[in-house]
């Protein structure tokens, strides 16, 4: 990672812990676990699969605080393997996401912070091995200016200084400076419509690789908020100009629902017609806070460039949190059109699948399963990639447990030669601090 993340990262982090007069309500809740891992392909290979055991130890975290002056949610992970055999160098993953809110000033000034830390691919076109892992971050901080000009009436000035740096994918590397005006009208307690007019800078660390640009979106924002059933719709309109030379623009238009069929399961869908690039969206889910403490890192398969891509995204979500049963369901649909990299045009569809069953008060069961197709249309490649595990947790106390999983990931291409599949089964042992 450039020295520069890293410094801005450390700036923001000394800054939170100097916050002066602050009475700190901080919740930490973290796991610490160790095991083996038995990995029958660990380079993921056609040919000729290497197979390898893995000594692995990973921290895990969840931070919370909520007071009048600090509002923060925070959570990540931290994974290190170790490789006997010297078939790969000792390796250290992790994944940070994060959302920090400094009242400077109640009601008045506020200075945010956000950081997302993501694994991603190198090369996206090709499999997740161990050699093809980098670590791509996105730092976001400024402040917020707010204006109460009556009791219904509000409006916010926002400026942000973004840093976006990839470990290893030079074009993605940029210097971002973003403004934004909103005003809100309340019309009940429970409905509410806003004005936004948002500006962005964008400076890319190395021109021959990526352009320059300005972009501007403004749009409505409408939201319904009720015991059981939420709603926020944004129309509006983007536009991208180059500073060497061209622009284009797109209809901006988002639409997300939610509803809590009962007090334990909740239905939700995402939909968006709009103007994205890699960092705008790693910044989009910052502030959520994860509902339980990060167990794994799975690396993403996000394309890693600078270029802005049309997308059109659908996403449904089912959650049922029950006594002794969870269960999920999470459908997707996508097509990005790239407007400096033709050839990473893309339909993405997948579903993501889990259950879990206490059978006994100290054993938990569990089955997860994926299934993802990505058809790069323009060259005509065609992948499909799946995932199964299953799990068993045996917990001693409201502390220490143990745990054994064994999966299976399997990656078919329409390219001659290039499928792939492994089998990897991990023993573990955990510690939870709550």
């Amino acid at each position: 990672m450039h020295h520069r993340s890293i410094r801005m990262s450390a700036l923001a982090a000394a800054m939170l812990a100097a916050l002066p007069g602050t009475a700190w309500a901080i919740r930490v809740d973290y796991t610490l676990d160790a095991g083996i891992e038995r990995n029958n392909n660990v380079a993921l290979t056609a040919d000729n699969p290497i197979d390898q055991r893995i000594w692995r130890t990973g921290l895990g975290f969840v931070v919370s605080e909520d007071t009048s002056t600090v509002q923060a949610a925070l959570d990540g992970r931290i994974d290190y393997r170790d490789y006997p055999d010297n078939v790969f160098s000792d390796s250290v993953d992790s994944t940070f996401n994060g959302r920090v809110n400094w009242n400077v000033l109640p009601e008045r000034l506020s200075f945010v912070f956000e950081d997302n830390l993501q694994m991603e691919p190198v090369d996206a076109l090709v499999p997740d091995a161990p050699a093809n892992r980098q670590r791509v971050n996105v730092l976001s901080l400024g402040p917020n200016a707010y204006f109460r000009w009556s009791p219904t009436l509000q409006a916010q000035a926002e400026l942000r200084y973004i840093d976006t740096n990839a470990e290893v994918t030079d074009e993605f590397n940029s210097g971002r400076v973003s403004a934004a005006f909103r005003v809100a009208r309340e019309f009940s307690p429970t409905d509410r419509l806003s004005f936004n007019a948002q500006a962005q800078r964008v400076d890319f660390d190395h021109d021959d690789l990526a352009r320059d640009h300005n972009r501007y979106d403004l749009f409505a924002r409408y939201t319904r908020l009720l015991a059981h059933f939420d709603l926020g719709v944004d129309l509006g309109y983007s536009r991208i100009d180059y500073r060497r030379a061209g622009n284009t623009s797109e209809p901006l238009a988002r639409v997300d629902i939610g509803w809590n069929a009962s007090s334990r399961s909740r239905l939700a869908l995402h939909a968006a017609s709009q103007f994205l690039d890699t960092a705008t969206d790693a910044l989009s889910g910052v502030g959520t806070l994860a509902e339980t403490v990060p167990e794994n890192i799975i690396t993403g398969t996000t394309v890693i460039n600078a270029s802005p891509y049309r997308t059109r995204r659908l996403e449904l979500a089912y959650t049922y949190a029950g006594a002794r049963t969870n269960l999920s369901v999470a459908p997707r649909r996508e097509r990005r059109d790239y407007l400096d990299a033709d050839e990473f045009d893309q339909d993405l569809e997948g579903v993501d699948a889990t259950v879990s069953w206490l059978a006994r008060p100290h054993v938990r069961l569990g089955l997860a399963a994926s299934h993802e197709r990505n058809e790069f249309y323009r060259t005509g490649r065609d992948f499909r990639t799946r995932r199964f595990a299953a799990s068993v947790q045996y917990t001693w106390n409201r502390n220490w447990s143990m745990g054994f999983e064994v999966s299976r990931y399997q990656r078919r291409t329409n390219e001659l030669g290039l499928n792939v599949s492994q089998n990897v089964a991990y023993l573990n042992i955990t510690y939870r601090n709550r």
